[in-house]
């Protein structure tokens, strides 16, 4: 499985914020990798969702050109990890819930493996999903990293700067970003470069009314 430098990167990051002697995300992910292909001989792959940020910090990796070849997928939830303040994944208070896709290209290949893992963790089967995501990313390595989720945080601050209430001001990214067509980093990067071109005048007066198109 191949990771992206981004992506390294960011794992580096929640590794220095986890408070854990030892912890190294990339690793356990390298091995997590590894554990799974040594269990499914057609493994393509992984996706990960940590719920503790606001959008979540998710990423997918698959062996390259391989996410037309997903045929059968599990989805389970792991036990969540408290992270420092300031990384934007977690406040360091509630332990973020951690969701994880498992991508194979062999239809049933998950169908044991989630009878076990039930038995093994005592949970109910309807814990697992089984080929509910088959839809992987068009490309590996995919997702929005740290850094993309602290860019739409700081376009949120800036509206909310605005005159904007922090729904209103998701809603107003949201809006930006479909009438645009592009993504909401695409759009928040466009916000914050406005911003950094923008006057001490103009950043008043457009400070006095919420409305930023």
């Amino acid at each position: 499985m191949k990771i992206g430098a981004a992506l390294a990167a960011d794992l580096d990051i929640l590794t220095a914020a986890l408070d854990e002697p030892g912890a190294d995300v990339l690793h356990t992910l390298h091995q997590l990798s590894v554990d799974a292909q040594a269990a499914v001989p057609t493994y393509l792959g992984l996706s990960v969702t940590v719920d503790g940020s606001d959008p979540p910090f998710t990423f997918t990796t698959l062996e390259d050109g391989m996410a037309a070849d997903v045929r059968t997928s599990l989805w389970l939830t792991l036990p969540g990890v408290g992270v420092g303040v300031g990384v934007g994944v977690g406040d360091g208070r509630v332990s973020p819930s951690v969701a994880l896709i498992l991508y194979a290209g062999t239809p049933g290949t998950f169908v044991d493996l989630t009878a076990d893992l039930a038995w093994l963790t005592g949970r109910p089967a309807s814990d697992f999903a089984l080929d509910q995501h088959l839809c992987g990313p068009a490309r590996p390595d995919t997702g929005t990293y740290l850094r993309t989720a602290s860019v739409i945080n700081q376009a949120i601050g800036v509206l909310i700067g605005r005159g904007y209430t922090p729904e209103r001001a998701h809603r107003e990214l949201d809006t930006q970003a479909d009438s645009a067509c592009t993504e909401r980093h695409t759009t928040a990067r466009f916000i914050l470069d406005t911003i950094t071109a923008e006057g001490p005048a103009d950043a008043e007066q457009t400070d006095q009314e919420p409305n930023i198109g």
